[in-house]
């Protein structure tokens, strides 16, 4: 009985291991520059060889594959946990000053957008440091009042929120939605627009050079692989030069 209890547990964190190594790999070996094409074959081929092992010492078995199944599907529930509506009394009273400042919401909703796009800069792969932002933290005022890393489905919801409290937008004007993805999800924000929808792609401000607000890169990726976009024409509003990010660099 202690065997087989010990063989679910392994099965338990077959997903957490290969979650550890691309970490170790991504951060001790190799760095942040490093393609994470060679990272992902280093860390798979380390992870089956460790698969093989467990398995001929019959510490996995056949019926592995469930448990790793069971750890999949409690990501992907915790990932779905929208963002609380904690907003913080600092964060209303931006939203309301740039509110204020823009006759046009649409040109309100771009401020706001850049503003939030420079906070949540930063470096590449941070997600495999801080996964609990992924799957556990879920407030509005825990992320307004930190810089850095933020995943980008929580920016997207945030972003949403504040145009949701300004009273200039209602719910169905501005709907979150997740686009397609290869190594991981990303959320956006879709905007209604007489003339057609405008995209809000916080993930693609901080990542695609050349994007501008309304547009969407609906499937990320790591370095350019199978990154299509950014889609869609850029919501131009008054003739001035969008505000540009300070610096560039990928989040997931």
């Amino acid at each position: 009985m202690a065997a087989r209890w010990l063989r679910i547990l392994i099965g338990l964190l077959i997903v957490p291991l290969f979650w550890c190594l691309f970490a170790f790999f991504a951060f001790v070996p190799f760095d942040r520059k490093t393609p994470a094409q060679r990272i992902l074959a280093v860390t798979g081929g380390v992870f089956t060889g460790l698969l093989f092992l467990l398995f001929r010492r019959r510490l996995i078995g056949l019926d592995s594959p469930l448990w790793m199944a069971v750890d999949v599907t409690l990501m992907a529930a915790l990932y779905t946990i929208p963002l609380r509506d904690d907003i913080p009394v600092e964060a209303f009273a931006l939203n309301k000053k740039i509110s204020e400042m823009h006759e046009d919401r649409y040109e309100y909703a771009r401020e706001i957008f850049y503003i939030l796009a420079r906070c949540f800069v930063s470096p590449t792969r941070e997600y495999l440091l801080q996964p609990h932002k992924i799957f556990v933290i879920k407030s509005a005022a825990y992320y307004w009042k930190r810089r850095g890393y933020v995943p980008s489905h929580l920016q997207a919801q945030l972003y949403r929120k504040l145009l949701l409290a300004s009273r200039r937008f209602c719910e169905t004007e501005v709907t979150y939605q997740t686009g397609r993805f290869y190594n991981s999800p990303h959320g956006y924000v879709v905007i209604s627009h007489p003339e057609r929808p405008i995209y809000a792609d916080l993930w693609a401000a901080q990542n695609v050079d050349g994007y501008q607000f309304g547009q969407l890169v609906e499937m990320p990726s790591c370095e350019g692989l199978s990154l299509k976009g950014p889609e869609g024409e850029p919501y131009l509003g008054e003739p001035r030069e969008d505000p540009r990010l300070s610096s560039r660099s990928r989040s997931g």
